[in-house]
């Protein structure tokens, strides 16, 4: 019995782990943060957990508070204008939060009086301390006339805050199970670079279908090996 308890309790800290506050209360730990849109490449409003996925693939910061049938807030800042103010213009910004899926941020005022706003930027973190390499862009993909081949370029970004090493990515096209691996050079925090694949064949036959992942020979120890991946598809 006492082992069964053991368990369920190590379960629990787990789950509550899992979805605690990035950013710890009353610890002083060192994070990586950013304010980031959430409108990537002309997809949105997303919500704070979407955007910082796909900036940089970081957490949302925020907190549980299950009330009134809201499970997440996240931290946002916007105002009430129709567009988002220039991050140097810090007078037109004020903090409110962004709940579960709802697309806006809610921000208060002192007169009691809330303002909504569907354009805001997110309070993305990550307490990583070593690389992290992400795909942060997939271009639809060209025929080169000269070769025979279709030609696919993918932008890889490092969101973490050190230098990898050397890598690889590889592109699956799980219709035909063709497949090519090409390097990617070692990238400093920050740091992008394109990557060129090519098959040869014209992948929209009739519809592409393309399977992406960074570091396929896992050369590289990443704070966050989930996010190494990603899918195009696109009716031809």
């Amino acid at each position: 019995m006492t082992f069964l308890r053991c368990i369920s309790s190590a379960l629990l800290l787990a789950i509550s782990n899992a979805f605690a506050d990035p950013i710890q209360d009353s610890v002083s730990n060192h994070y990586k943060a950013g304010w980031y849109p959430n409108v990537y490449e002309n997809e949105g409003p997303l919500t704070c957990p979407k955007t910082c996925r796909a900036w940089t693939g970081w957490r949302a910061e925020g907190e549980q508070a299950p009330y009134d049938g809201i499970k997440r807030t996240y931290v946002c800042k916007s105002n009430n204008l129709d567009t988002i103010p220039s991050p140097a213009d810090r007078d037109a910004w004020l903090y409110g939060n962004q709940f579960d899926d709802k697309t806006a941020c809610f921000m208060g005022t002192p007169n009691e009086k809330t303002v909504v706003s569907e354009r805001y930027y997110c309070l993305c973190v990550s307490n990583c301390s070593g690389p992290d390499l992400v795909i942060r862009t997939v271009y639809d993909p060209v025929w080169d006339s000269t070769t025979g081949e279709s030609v696919i370029k993918i932008v890889v970004t490092n969101v973490g805050v050190s230098m990898s090493a050397a890598t690889d990515a590889r592109v699956y096209d799980p219709g035909t199970g063709a497949s090519d691996v090409q390097p990617v050079a070692a990238l400093a925090p920050g740091a992008s670079a394109g990557v060129k694949f090519r098959l040869g064949y014209w992948v929209f036959d009739p519809d592409a279908e393309l399977h992406f992942m960074v570091d396929y020979s896992h050369k590289v120890d990443e704070c966050d090996e989930n996010n190494n991946t990603a899918i195009y598809k696109k009716p031809g």
